[in-house]
């Protein structure tokens, strides 16, 4: 509750001259000490959100066998393919191991396997939804070096003018290779792992839509307000939507209610139901839709309601409509309405009404339409009709 201040301010890039403000308080002047006891306000809110699951589940048909017979074909393809790849492998392997040995045991040099690991171990696993058990794996891996001896002869020459000769000799040195040190005798009878395909279902099962709701809840000492929304999954699918308000303000309040279900038996059904209060504004609406194996049938109905203090209006419309033996749509809309301002010296009062049919008669189409409307009013005092 401090009044607030504002001198003259000139805008920027204009001449215009903003007029100061002194003392300005916008708890007296905008009312809010009428219905607030103190400027310093609380308030609660609450938000609950909740989803329960749904114990049932929903067969969707899928041809999978087809698909697991393709998948045994190329399992066994795979495994002909690996058994000339795993030969081809062993092949360089031995001979690789073979032309190390022969250097190692020429220059009497001893390998050591122990800081070398040999053996891969993979555990059996399972992959979901595709149903499928795959074998555990475990392969001896062979050992590989870093080094060779080589063999490495220098030149004998002599240095002129002294005599002095040097003799050729011959050294043994490490050469950077990586040969192969052990090949484990299990290689020639490596195989990959077992692959199980279970009986496939030609199903692929979905688990069923729980239940959810969702509450809102906020408090205050103007206004409280309250949400709720849930939807549910029974035998019949249900939304339903609620929201309220109180406030000592009677223009806050409002109460607004919605509801959609779906029904499957005998076909599907599909009904809305909708309403709002408000000091100012009522409405409802009901709609109906049901699909059968011979039938569609169609409803809808909707009123409206507006008062204002210089508008008031009300508003029905009722559609239905059916695919029997004689398809026929019917639909009707009536509007009143009164508008009265002092102010403007202006009036309007009227009423529309409006009649539509259509009825199929093979391979006739019967359309019927009527419409009536009247209105009288005023403009500045100036009196009109019309019809």
């Amino acid at each position: 509750n401090i009044p607030l201040t504002i001198p003259e301010m000139t805008l920027p890039y204009t001449k215009i001259v903003t007029p100061p403000l002194r003392d300005f308080s916008l708890w007296e002047r905008t009312g809010l000490k009428d219905f607030l006891k103190t400027t310093k306000q609380s308030f609660d809110l609450s938000v609950n959100a909740q989803y329960k699951k749904n114990k049932d589940s929903h067969s969707i048909p899928f041809p999978l066998r087809a698909v697991y017979d393709a998948l045994n074909l190329k399992i066994d393809a795979l495994h002909q393919h690996f058994e000339k790849g795993r030969d081809q492998t062993l092949d360089f392997l031995s001979k690789s191991y073979n032309e190390a040995k022969v250097k190692f045991e020429k220059y009497n040099v001893e390998t050591s396997l122990d800081k070398l690991p040999k053996t891969l171990r993979i555990p059996g696993y399972y992959i979901p939804m595709l149903n499928i058990k795959v074998s555990p794996f475990t392969v001896e891996m062979p050992a590989f070096g870093y080094m060779v001896p080589k063999e490495m002869s220098t030149p004998g020459f002599t240095i002129p003018g002294i005599g002095f000769s040097v003799p050729s000799c011959t050294l043994v040195l490490p050469s950077l290779e990586f040969p192969v040190l052990h090949v484990p005798t299990s290689l020639q009878k490596l195989t990959l792992p077992e692959v199980k395909i279970l009986r496939p279902s030609d199903h692929i099962p979905i688990p069923a839509m729980g239940n959810f709701t969702y509450d809102f809840s906020f408090k205050s000492s103007v206004i409280t307000l309250n949400t709720n929304v849930g939807l549910y999954n029974h035998s019949d699918i249900v939304a339903h939507f609620r929201s309220s308000s109180f406030s000592i303000i009677d223009n806050l309040q409002y109460k607004l209610d919605g509801t959609t279900s779906l029904t499957r038996k005998r076909g599907l059904k599909l009904a809305t139901a909708l309403s709002l209060n408000n000091k100012f504004v009522e409405g409802n609406h009901d709609s109906t839709i049901s699909l059968t194996k011979k039938n569609i049938e169609a409803s809808v109905s909707t009123m409206a309601k507006v008062q204002c203090p210089v508008l008031r209006v009300n508003f029905q419309q009722e559609l239905t409509g059916n695919m029997k033996s004689k398809p026929t749509i019917s639909s009707s809309i009536n509007l009143k309405y009164d508008f009265n301002s002092a102010q403007l010296h202006s009036s309007a009062k009227g009423n529309v009404d409006h009649k539509f049919t259509v009825e199929s008669f093979a391979p006739y189409l019967s359309i019927e339409a009527d419409t009536k409307g009247n209105v009288s009013g005023s403009v500045l005092s100036q009196k009109y009709s019309g019809v």
